[in-house]
């Protein structure tokens, strides 16, 4: 779906659904010539990710970055394939790189393993220029250790991953989730100034100011109540 200028925006058929197959969103930016995707899901969608772009005039053989927000397989299963069928560069955190070796057993059991041979662009928070499309890349840790936020200034978007959803911060109780963390990024994430879009992992999009103002209210008053009975 063409959500604004450069950006596209594609569901995950599942929603917000967490007890089925998960796929997690996918986002799709257009730069001058190439394309970056942010989180573009599994192996599973991903023929049907390619083919809603095509329906959408681009061309997934275009696609020259990936940026992915943390190492959960709903969210990074298809990069490999994407580096290995396009010669798309794969950025992650240097954080969640590690975290993604620690934990890989655990989270892969029922999805394909990057191998070793996959080789990411390990990042940090600030600016980044991806196919001549400017981010900058906030480090949000809370949901894991390393994930990261990507704000797109020209567009006004804010893509959080699973920091946070319409509704409800994400989840804080996997391996490598930390309610303090995600407490304060969330909170950092509210003083951002100038978002007028906000796209999470899973669930709907957040498109005007209103409905992120709502949004962040629902959000501090779940932190509230998890503080209240100690979950800190």
């Amino acid at each position: 779906m063409h959500l604004t200028d450069g950006v596209y925006f594609y569901a995950s058929p599942g929603g917000m659904d967490f007890s089925g197959d998960l796929c997690s969103n996918a986002i799709v930016l257009k730069g001058p010539t190439k394309l970056v995707v942010v989180d573009p899901g599994t192996l599973k969608r991903l023929p049907d990710l390619k083919a809603q772009m095509i329906d959408d005039g681009l061309n997934p053989a275009d696609i020259e970055s990936v940026v992915l927000t943390h190492s959960h397989p709903d969210h990074i299963e298809s990069a490999p394939e994407l580096a290995a069928k396009y010669g798309a560069r794969l950025y992650i955190s240097r954080i969640e790189r590690e975290f993604l070796l620690e934990t890989a057993e655990i989270f892969f059991t029922s999805y394909v393993r990057p191998g070793p041979d996959v080789v990411f662009d390990l990042c940090d928070e600030g600016p980044l220029i991806a196919s001549g499309v400017e981010l900058r890349l906030i480090s949000s840790p809370g949901h894991t250790p390393g994930s990261l936020s990507v704000y797109v200034p020209q567009a006004r978007l804010l893509m959080t991953g699973d920091l946070f959803f319409p509704g409800t911060i994400g989840a804080i109780d996997l391996p490598g989730g930390c309610p303090g963390d995600m407490y304060k990024s969330v909170a950092r994430l509210r003083d951002l100034g100038g978002v007028a879009k906000v796209l999470c992992g899973h669930g709907p999009a957040i498109i005007d100011r209103y409905m992120i103002i709502q949004n962040y209210r629902a959000l501090f008053a779940e932190i509230a109540a998890k503080k209240a009975a100690g979950i800190v």
